[in-house]
């Protein structure tokens, strides 16, 4: 258990990385700082609470067998409302044209989460 909690650690620590300093250079060379800003709450928020949820996964895997899934669900939809309530509350704008600024890191956490931490969900 331990040791897949410190391959998981690794792997997404280092993708999550790679990713947002690709965005940063790619994306956002000509853009302003508030948008820049953005990208780097949206790393981070998703980087945090993702890390956070896939950790508690990882301990609790063997105890919540059964409602694992519905679990893994209702916290995803928690954290796409817990971003958005963040957003506001820091009058942070967010608009069309912000669209990937979030959603290029909140899918990416979602692939690694499903690719890390559930390789077998296959046989569920």
């Amino acid at each position: 258990m331990i040791i897949k909690a410190l391959k998981f650690t690794l792997i997404f620590s280092f993708i999550i990385g790679l990713a947002y300093i690709l965005q940063v250079k790619i994306l956002l060379p000509v853009e302003n700082d508030i948008e820049a800003e953005l990208v780097k709450f949206s790393y981070l928020f998703n980087f945090a609470f993702t890390y956070f949820l896939m950790l508690n996964i990882i301990l609790f895997q063997k105890m919540l067998k059964d409602k694992l899934g519905f679990i893994y669900l209702g916290v995803s939809m928690l954290k796409f409302a817990i971003f958005f309530f963040l957003i506001k509350s820091k009058n942070m704008e967010f608009d069309k044209s912000d669209f990937l600024h979030f959603f290029i890191p909140f899918f990416l956490c979602l692939g690694l989460e499903i690719f890390l931490c559930f390789p077998n969900f296959k046989q569920y």
